[in-house]
């Protein structure tokens, strides 16, 4: 949490330092909400009439019964040149990020970080002056380190299996973001 707090308090002080012609967005993604209740907030600093920089966050800190959570941690910083005017229509990005995750839904738990990046595209449609709905999608590299444990029979009673690395390529971000725009 005091990550979180510390990123956004950057984002309030990066904000001041631009001057009034410039617009801020603020914004939450609901297929984050979606996926497991994961909590996400997300800020998007207008730097010129064509380009913007986004930053969302994103936290899980639930426990469920039989021993089973998803604790995350995880921050998507994105450069974003906006085909037209600045949150309006098309814009392709490159996005970075990082992840840190303990936890599991099924016989497994893992816990260990990833980070990647790639390319991505949206579309912002308004529906009114402050009020907008964005989609977007990207695809990229993800190297993942993590370790891995297995439950054998009873809770508790667990089997640790060896460190793994990973690296892919696959979709690297999606959203479907209700935006506030702050003039």
């Amino acid at each position: 949490m005091k990550k979180i707090i510390l990123v956004c308090s950057l984002l309030l002080t990066l904000t001041t330092l631009t001057n009034a012609q410039d617009k801020i967005a603020v914004k939450t993604n609901a297929l984050g909400w979606a996926a497991y209740g994961t909590i996400n907030f997300g800020a998007e600093l207008g730097l010129s009439q064509h380009w913007t920089l986004d930053l969302d966050l994103y936290a899980n800190p639930w426990k469920f019964d039989d021993h089973k959570q998803l604790m995350t941690f995880g921050a998507q910083p994105e450069a974003r040149y906006w085909l037209g005017d600045r949150f309006k229509g098309h814009f392709f990005g490159v996005h970075a990020q990082y992840f840190h995750f303990d936890g599991g839904l099924d016989k497994y738990r893992y816990d260990g970080w990833s980070v990647g990046g790639g390319l991505s595209y949206g579309y912002s449609l308004a529906l009114s002056d402050r009020w907008l709905i964005e989609a977007n999608v990207g695809a990229g590299y993800i190297h993942a380190d993590y370790g891995k444990t297995g439950r054998v029979q009873y809770p508790g009673d667990v089997r640790i299996y060896d460190p793994e690395i990973k690296n892919m390529f696959g979709l690297t971000r999606a959203g479907l973001s209700v935006i506030f725009l702050i003039k």
